[in-house]
């Protein structure tokens, strides 16, 4: 089955991210359709899950690569920047377990020390100045 399966798919694009997001976009159509009491809406949530799938079926088969491929990039570079966000609001609070974040008094910029060194003297880089805080 497996060698049948690979011979069908040779050649072809298959299964790349904006096929997964539509596979995963049908599904939760079907989802809510299911769960919701209003004929009409979920008639349009059920044919709009199965639009979906059924792109998602042609984008796996289809032979042209090329146009699959400048699809996939054009879906990556718009919902790439939730991604991006996603992981730097990650960094974030990694930093923020590991380091204690003031502004300086003066200025207003943000500085970043150590956490658990007991009380410090932090000076600003921007302007110079220097005060006491708690780590």
């Amino acid at each position: 089955m497996r060698t049948v399966l690979e011979q069908i798919f040779l050649g072809r694009s298959g299964m790349d991210q904006l096929n997964k997001a539509l596979l995963v976009g049908a599904v939760l159509c079907h989802l809510a359709s299911l769960m919701i009491s209003s004929l009409l809406l979920a008639t349009l949530l059920h044919y709009g899950c199965l639009l979906m799938a059924a792109l998602c079926v042609v984008r796996a088969m289809s032979r042209n690569l090329e146009r699959r491929y400048a699809e996939n990039q054009r879906f990556l570079s718009g919902f790439g920047r939730i991604r991006i966000a996603r992981e730097s609001w990650q960094v974030r609070q990694e930093q923020r377990r590991q380091y204690k974040i003031f502004k300086c008094p003066s200025c207003g910029v943000k500085l970043r020390v150590p956490r658990g060194k007991g009380r410090l003297r932090i000076n600003c880089r921007q302007c110079g100045a220097s005060f006491e805080k708690k780590s």
